[in-house]
């Protein structure tokens, strides 16, 4: 019924082989027409350019699947334009358009293409009197290097998309066999981390947080290890890119919040002035309506007050998320939890971050202090991070001191909390309370 009433408006044909959307072929045509190119010569040699617009889903959050559709038919008749002519158009997917390019398997001349596509795609689209900025990807790959068959010709375009738009979109990438290598390890290593978590082999380990002042643990962050069967303990550099982005990352992120406010509240029992434990939201934790209720309730459970917790958000994940994410942090921040923004100022927004979710500390990356007794521009963003911190009086806490001099530098410009090996690598809740009792006499 849809699909009758949409080839109605587009005076498209309603039958299998056209998109009733747009127009042009179907996904079944096109592969029809990609598997018969590839079938006429012994040697067959084309490209194919699959294009996926890029954050098309939250464009339709924001704007409505009428204005989504709407910007679909767009794009359609913008590819025709800037394709060659003997060029074949296919919709292939909801937001993805195949290009197939006949006789063409110069790599420079793909990209020419490619560019060309891209460049007309970018320019404003209007829907009832809307302006709409519109950005894609491209993956492209030529035949016979890209595969045989259209399932393996069309997987290798589709690679290539999906590494244009982790590096960031906007862009065009070629196939390269590696990737099928990439994407092979990659699956091994979520079905691994899957079965890490099943089997409890992640562990904390706990980096003191200092008063600079008089050297005082007053925090500690909480740092996930993989003690692997095989491998041993592995660091998170190995494993946690991938963890974040399976969906097992909301389970983990729930075990580690539970498993460092336990330790939190043993530190509580144990000193007059116990450290605060801080630990980094996954994004997929974030993207969860239920982030609130779940911090309530083990702060509750555990009998742990809010001023013991500390969440560390990047800026760039929390901005993806928009504003119910905000309005449940700050939900928590009412309730006393402590929010930092993590490794500030190496995002794209930093101070619109600021704006959008204020927080109660920054915490300076430690690219940042790695040089800045050596580099005068590490020197002067440093000091103009910790004037921001002053100037929105919110605390400021910088990662990775390893040195005295590091430390001089950050006391001398109003930085007070640090943290890195000056006063300790991570190590176990057990060295870390007696490292905190030795302090207290």
């Amino acid at each position: 019924m849809v699909a009758r009433s949409e080839a109605k408006a587009t005076g498209a044909s309603p039958d299998a082989d056209v998109d009733p959307l747009t127009g042009i072929p179907s996904r079944q045509a096109f592969l029809k027409r990609l598997e018969a190119r590839l079938t006429q010569e012994a040697v067959p040699r084309c490209a194919l350019l699959l294009i996926g617009i890029d954050d098309f889903r939250a464009f339709n959050d924001m704007h409505g699947f009428g204005e989504g559709d709407a910007i679909l038919r767009q794009v359609a008749r913008r590819l025709r334009d800037a394709s060659p002519r003997d060029a074949e158009l296919g919709r292939v997917g909801g937001d993805e358009f195949g290009v197939l390019l006949p006789s063409i398997s110069d790599p420079t001349l793909v990209r020419h293409i490619s560019a060309a596509i891209l460049s007309l795609l970018s320019e404003f689209h209007e829907v009832e009197g809307r302006r709409h900025h519109v950005l894609a990807s491209v993956g492209a790959c030529v035949v016979p290097a890209a595969g045989n068959d259209v399932s393996e010709v069309l997987a290798s375009a589709s690679l290539a998309l999906g590494r244009a738009k982790r590096d960031g979109g906007r862009t065009i990438r070629f196939f390269k066999p590696q990737m099928r290598t990439d994407v092979a390890t990659r699956l091994s290593l979520v079905q691994a981390l899957r079965e890490a978590y099943a089997q409890r082999q992640f562990e904390l380990l706990y980096q003191p947080q200092v008063d600079l002042r008089d050297g005082r643990v007053v925090g500690a962050e909480a740092l996930m290890r993989w003690r692997h069967p095989t491998l041993g303990l592995l660091q998170p550099a190995s494993f946690i890119d991938a963890l974040a982005a399976s969906n097992v990352a909301g389970d983990v992120g729930m075990w580690l919040l539970h498993t460092a406010c336990a330790q939190a509240r043993v530190w509580t029992l144990g000193f007059a002035n116990a450290p605060r434990v801080a630990i980094n939201l996954f994004a997929a934790q974030l993207a969860e309506s239920r982030l609130l209720t779940e911090v309530r309730h083990v702060l509750r459970e555990l009998q742990l007050a809010p001023e013991r917790l500390e969440l560390e958000i990047t800026e760039t994940i929390a901005l993806q998320q928009g504003d119910e994410i905000s309005d449940q942090l700050q939900a928590l921040r009412r309730d006393g939890v402590t929010l930092t923004c993590d490794d500030f100022g190496t995002g794209y927004a930093s101070l619109s971050f600021l704006k959008s979710f204020p927080v109660d500390r920054l915490k300076i990356d430690q690219s940042f202090i790695r040089n800045v007794t050596q580099d005068p521009v590490d020197a002067a963003i440093v000091h103009s991070l910790i004037d921001v911190g002053a100037s929105l009086r919110i605390g400021v806490v910088a990662e990775g001191v390893e040195t005295a001099e590091q430390r001089d530098f950050l006391l001398a410009n109003g930085c007070y909390e640090a943290q890195g090996y000056l006063y300790g690598r991570p190590m176990s809740a057990e060295r870390l309370t007696e490292y905190i009792r030795s302090q207290t006499g």
